[in-house]
């Protein structure tokens, strides 16, 4: 793959990840302040933690596919020796890191379960949506004109 269209990846990847920050930020906001109408300050905190929780982990999880998907595309035949030693040790720490956040928010701070889930609820409608919106530029920026082509079995825009 050519540095030029590993470059256009890397730029979709960027855009992604800011769309999945004003997704989640969004939704967010509009969910704490119905949970702050609703249930109280508290469970508001709760829904901002929890979305805070979820999208720090599904940024990570985006990211690391990314990462794997810009490799793999740099070059075909690398193998798993070829990468970074520290990899499996941060995949590995990266769910007991988001238990002990959730931990700490639910002991330490003000927050309430309920609400810490719908924040992470908030967090993947918000990274589902940005990927919605990115799908087609996920899926069509190989393409030379940057237009789709209209024999794509899986193109599925009208």
């Amino acid at each position: 793959m050519s540095p030029q269209s590993l470059r256009q990846r890397a730029d979709l990847l960027a855009r992604w990840v800011r769309r999945i920050g004003l997704w989640t930020l969004t939704l967010a906001l509009a969910a704490a302040l119905l949970a702050l109408v609703l249930a109280g300050r508290e469970q508001a905190l709760s829904v901002l933690f929890g979305a805070a929780i979820g999208l720090y982990n599904l940024l990570s999880l985006a990211r690391a596919g990314f990462a794997v998907l810009l490799a793999a595309e740099a070059d075909p035949d690398a193998t798993a020796a070829r990468t970074s030693r520290f990899a499996p040790l941060l995949a590995a720490l990266r769910w007991p890191a988001t238990a002990l956040a959730t931990a700490a928010v639910l002991w330490y701070m003000p927050g309430r379960p309920e609400g810490l889930v719908a924040g992470v609820l908030v967090a993947l409608a918000g990274f589902t949506a940005a990927a919605l919106q990115s799908a087609r530029e996920l899926n069509h920026s190989g393409t030379d004109s940057g237009t789709a082509d209209p024999t794509d079995p899986d193109d599925t825009s009208a």
